[in-house]
């Protein structure tokens, strides 16, 4: 019992510096003419910091996808931690989509509201 809220505890301080640090980030990559990089940073950011995964293969617990590559690099290997790059690969690949939707759309959206200026 005592494991189970030391967990969410431990996932709680990470959330919470996590959002910290990801507000920070999100105002230093306030871009005006560089949509696209300022969305793409962002969400590349959010991909790596928030993406979970299972801590080991027999646990059901879940961390940080990149905490876990980087510790099963350090004390499996480098074959080991691919395990935990394929989810962290597909949820940045996903969210650089979503942000290249999310830029060409806002640009679109400005392009029209300076015509009917």
């Amino acid at each position: 019992m005592e494991s189970i809220a030391n967990y969410w505890l431990f996932w709680s301080l990470y959330l919470v510096a996590a959002c910290v640090f990801f507000g920070l980030f999100w105002k230093l990559t306030k871009f005006q003419k560089a949509i696209w990089s300022s969305y793409s940073l962002r969400a590349a950011a959010a991909a790596l910091i928030f993406t979970p995964w299972y801590s080991s293969p027999q646990d059901s617990f879940m961390a940080p996808a990149l905490m876990v590559a980087t510790l099963d690099a350090i004390t499996l290997g480098v074959d080991e931690a691919f395990r935990s790059f394929v989810p962290l690969i597909l949820a940045l690949l996903f969210a650089l989509l979503v942000a290249g939707l999310l830029s060409l759309l806002k640009k679109r959206r400005n392009t029209i509201v300076n015509k009917n200026k």
